[in-house]
């Protein structure tokens, strides 16, 4: 092989496994570290998404979505649903939550508008995070954005302490490159720890990096304004594209 195959070739494989190439497939990505990494990352978006049998993932998060719809009727809920079902076969719905000044959308290529999805993995099964629902110790949480320019998307915690948590830079307040693409999953999964309460975990997106000084400073003001109740802060006073869910850690 003169080349590495691209992105689709390696979906490809890595799904099907056909015999067609298999074995030159195989042995380019035991010794390319692109390629391999590139295998990794669907081989964990895939597990991630679909669990070990899609099918019964397809079903199961199909009826979460119409029960949860169900109950959240209510016009101050900011709630949207995406079910892709045209796009990835058997793949699980997709849960949003979009900032309430921003207009919804049901479509990845609205031009300046970024897409958050949050799926929850516990004891095996994956589903999509709900607001204001149960999350325990030992539940991890990914995310995936859509979005048609590069820049920066910030994931952090805020419990009802008023502690601050970054999700992917320890104790600092630094946003992770992100460049333009479609269902794009943030690297890794982040893993919930003992906490018990509320917490609130905040995604900005910004063209450029944000002085972690006026992230900060935000979160004091809006805590400040909702008498310390994180469940009152959904939308921080910052000029940039931003979501929030509420966690409910029991």
């Amino acid at each position: 092989m003169s080349a590495c195959p691209s992105r689709l070739e390696l979906s490809h494989w890595e799904a099907c496994s056909e015999p067609t190439r298999q074995s030159e497939f195989s042995s380019h990505v035991g010794t390319c570290e692109r390629c391999a990494s590139i295998v990794s990352d669907i081989s964990e978006s895939r597990a991630l998404l679909l669990g070990s049998d899609p099918s019964a993932a397809s079903v199961r998060v199909a009826r979460i979505i119409i029960e949860t719809a169900r109950q959240r009727r209510s016009p101050r809920r900011w709630l949207r649903f995406l079910a892709p079902v045209l796009l990835v076969p058997a793949a699980a719905a997709f849960l949003l939550f979009v900032r309430p000044s921003l207009p919804s959308h049901h479509d990845g290529a609205v031009k300046g508008r970024v897409i958050v999805e949050t799926y929850c993995k516990r004891d095996g099964k994956v589903f999509p995070a709900v607001d204001g629902g149960e999350y325990f110790p030992g539940d991890r949480l990914r995310f995936a954005y859509t979005q048609n320019r590069p820049g920066f998307l910030l994931v952090f915690g805020v419990d009802d302490a008023g502690a601050i948590f970054p999700y992917y830079e320890e104790n600092r307040l630094v946003g992770t490159p992100a460049e333009p693409g479609a269902k794009v999953f943030l690297p890794g999964a982040v893993e919930l720890d003992g906490h018990q309460g509320w917490e609130r975990i905040y995604l900005i997106w910004t063209e450029s990096p944000m002085a972690e000084v006026a992230v900060r400073s935000a979160v004091a003001s809006s805590l400040a304004a909702a008498g310390g109740d994180v469940r009152r802060t959904s939308v921080l006073d910052l000029p940039v594209e931003q979501v929030s869910l509420l966690l409910r850690r029991p």
